[in-house]
């Protein structure tokens, strides 16, 4: 029997009158083997493939050197390796084609993504196929989440909205950026999950990607802290805006309406919603208010990467859909002087919305953190 993420691939397959989906991304194949193949991610001279094609073929194409944690990980149970001196994996997918009788039909292949050199070969092996890109396909079915994978989301938000709360009390002024950074890093790799971070106090709060730097938190400072984190190949994505102090009326004013405009979007996330009606809420919002969004979009989807469709923007015209999961990031730049960001995460549900994270450390105000 077909694993479900099989069933789903293989349904919008159908829809799209295909014949095969052939995936080549770390987070497509990744998605669709349930595991990562460990150097998927760090050698690009080693393939990762996964074809699904008609009603019941399926199988993972690995080089030989991962194919025992391939047999023992994938949800694939056909696992077909090569070896990466002597043999081109083109001519694996090529062969599998051919073996499950599509070698002239649909195929649904990453076109914004596979090698160049690599397709040329399929064109050359399947010169009957017809190759279609298979970029909206995935989109659309990873949008959805299955139970696994909201409890995957939830497992990894929780933990890093608790080490947001935990890295929150340990600022103090004098610190630097580097240090709140490695701890942040300390804390989640303990915990079991990997991370990416961004800390920027003071003028480099302003910076929407603040990496951090030797410079020492003041008082005074506006300080932004997001947290990304990856456990078990599910993303989180929470981030925090504090003040050294209090805040100055203006922090205040600016913080209200962006507050004010994630509230009217919250009241809105339930099934049916148009992701456009959402944006033009909040942007209507802040305009209303005299500030101009710094982004063009709210959130975004989020799963097994942290951008995934659908990105909030009055460019996607979709409805939202039950188990949908997204963040919601309310964010307005000073540069040179200041910068003001929240996100947390979200599941859409069958009559409303539930909130991953948010629930334990609030930025409903700017959080205060003594000087």
């Amino acid at each position: 029997m077909d694993h479900p993420v099989f069933t789903r691939l293989r349904e919008e397959m159908a829809k799209d009158g295909l014949d095969a989906l052939v995936a080549h991304t770390l987070d497509n194949v990744t998605y669709t083997a349930g595991f990562q193949v460990p150097t998927h991610a760090m050698n690009r001279f080693r393939r990762t493939i996964s074809i699904l094609a008609g009603r019941d073929f399926a199988r993972q194409i690995v080089v030989n050197v991962e194919e025992n944690l391939a047999r023992e990980r994938s949800r694939f149970s056909d696992i077909v390796s090569y070896n990466q001196f002597t043999q081109n994996p083109s001519d694996i997918v090529a062969d599998a084609l051919t073996e499950a009788g599509v070698a002239s039909g649909r195929i649904a292949i990453e076109l914004d993504f596979i090698p160049a050199m690599d397709f040329m070969r399929l064109q050359e092996k399947l010169p009957d196929a017809t190759f279609v890109h298979a970029r909206d396909l995935y989109f659309r079915t990873r949008m959805v989440k299955t139970d696994d994978e909201i409890a995957a989301l939830k497992a990894v938000g929780e933990l890093t909205e608790s080490v947001m709360g935990d890295v929150i009390d340990g600022l103090k002024v004098g610190r630097s950026e580097n240090d709140v950074g490695a701890e942040i890093q300390n804390r989640m790799l303990a915990a079991g999950s990997g991370v990416a971070y961004q800390v920027g106090s003071g003028a480099r709060s302003g910076i929407i990607n603040c990496k951090p730097t030797p410079k020492e938190i003041e008082a005074g400072d506006v300080v932004r802290i997001e947290i990304l984190g990856d456990m078990d190949g599910y993303r989180s994505n929470v981030t925090r805006t504090m003040v050294m102090g209090k805040p100055t009326e203006e922090q205040e004013e600016i913080w209200s309406v962006l507050i004010a405009a994630r509230d009217r979007c919250e009241a809105m996330l339930r099934p049916g919603t148009t992701v456009p009606d959402l944006w033009g809420a909040y942007r209507d919002h802040c305009r209303t208010e005299g500030l101009e969004p710094s982004l063009t979009f709210l959130g975004h989807g989020i799963g097994r990467t942290i951008h995934e469709e659908p990105y909030l923007t009055e460019t996607r015209d979709l409805p939202l859909q039950e188990n949908m999961t997204h963040t919601m990031e309310p964010l307005y730049m000073i540069p040179g002087r200041m910068g003001f960001h929240v996100e947390d995460m979200y599941r859409i549900t069958g009559e409303g919305h539930e909130k991953i994270t948010g629930l334990k450390v609030s930025n409903d105000k700017l959080i205060e953190v003594s000087a």
